[in-house]
């Protein structure tokens, strides 16, 4: 009998949450699967999920989500042997998006029951947060917190904020960075970013060589740039040529130290973390079994 832990945020702005825990306990009778449900309440989840996961001893554990719900799973799941497997259902799904995983229900358990998981590897941020898609300060982590203040929900509230930070007066930030092989260089930008998968869940590829499975991440520097360089970077995100770009500059490393000469928020898989000066990032090699997307439908 195959165990598995379901970490529901049933306030999830956006998808089938309901909808995938009645299908995914209506497949658990068909197929003698164990169940058991944590229902995320915002207050000291990590803990109580931690102590779920000992008492129920699960051989997957299903975040059922947007990127903050996966973040927080999946950082009780670092270095073990229990599986995580994702179901999108948040405003943002970037981890979902770059492994392949749909809101096609059925298919994805399918293929999740029946095929062996992705061993991924897991950024960790400052010797406490991990990070498994993307981190940033600068143009991205604007957007996310306003997004956050002003209760905004979907890829629609998520435009509406990225239309003000394109008619808001860019700021440029100035930091120190250190990548190992590498002198460390003062430089200029108007977004760092962190990159353990290729793309944001809106599809935009800011990292399009990128592989969440190769050992190392990359650091994409997006430098100060001329107001028409706007609609080129969207262009070229969304044709996968952004590493190309003459503003654009990428370091692939298994470690880096960033020194801010002032304080920047940084958002870390959807979660915004302010007043931060200093960042150390290193790469832990296949940290994380993940569950990865469907390839075709599979029927039960």
């Amino acid at each position: 009998m195959k165990k598995i832990l379901l970490v529901i945020n049933f306030k999830s702005g956006v998808g089938n949450v309901k909808t995938f825990h009645a299908k995914i306990l209506d497949i658990a009778k068909k197929h003698d699967l164990q169940i058991e449900l944590y229902e995320t309440t915002g207050n000291e989840d990590r803990k109580a999920i931690r102590r779920s996961i000992k008492k129920f001893n699960p051989e997957i554990v299903y975040a059922v989500g947007g990127d903050g719900t996966v973040n927080t799973v999946a950082s009780e799941l670092i270095n073990t042997d229990i599986v995580l497997g994702i179901f999108p259902a948040g405003s943002a799904n970037g981890l979902a998006y770059n492994l392949g995983i749909t809101d096609d229900i059925e298919a994805t358990i399918a293929k999740n029951l029946n095929e062996p998981p992705l061993e991924m590897d897991v950024i960790k941020i400052n010797k406490e947060h991990y990070c498994f898609h993307l981190s940033d300060i600068g143009v991205n982590a604007r957007i996310v917190s306003r997004f956050e203040k002003e209760g905004s929900k979907g890829m629609l509230g998520y435009g509406k904020q990225l239309m003000k930070e394109i008619f808001t007066k860019k700021t440029w930030f100035t930091f120190y960075i250190q990548v190992p092989g590498h002198r460390r260089k003062k430089m200029k930008g108007e977004m760092l970013v962190f990159a353990n998968a290729k793309s944001y869940g809106t599809g935009a590829s800011i990292n399009p060589t990128g592989s969440v499975s190769d050992g190392k991440f990359e650091i994409i520097v997006l430098r100060p740039y001329p107001w028409w360089f706007v609609l080129t970077f969207i262009y070229a995100s969304f044709t996968g040529k952004l590493h190309q770009m003459r503003y654009i500059k990428v370091y692939s490393a298994k470690s880096v130290k960033i020194e801010l000469i002032k304080r920047h928020e940084l958002q870390i898989d959807g979660e915004i973390f302010r007043d931060i000066k200093l960042i150390e990032a290193e790469i832990i090699p296949g940290a994380l079994k993940v569950l990865t997307g469907n390839s075709g439908k599979t029927e039960f």
